[in-house]
């Protein structure tokens, strides 16, 4: 009798590409997050300011995709994509 072990299931892919927020125009942006919408690579350097607020402009709708700091679940200081605004 044969009892070698099964092979691990592949675990899938926790890395997307951002898409905009704006549920009519979903187009690609230029970044990797994952299923929270946590900058993959902390590219919130390049996200455009006004006044407070740090965006990621939709290159489609022209939208802009908020960029807000949060805590992951070590504590460290991450980027999330949070919310849509026009």
């Amino acid at each position: 009798m044969d009892t070698a072990p099964k092979p691990a299931a592949k675990k899938a892919a926790s890395i997307f590409a951002l898409r905009c927020l704006n549920q009519d125009c979903r187009a690609l942006l230029a970044y990797e997050v994952d299923d929270k919408n946590v900058l993959y690579v902390d590219l919130a350097w390049t996200a455009r300011t006004q006044g407070d607020l740090k965006y990621f402009p939709c290159p489609s709708c022209g939208g802009k995709n908020v960029v807000e700091e949060t805590q992951n679940d070590k504590g460290a200081t991450v980027h999330r994509v949070t919310r849509w605004q026009a």
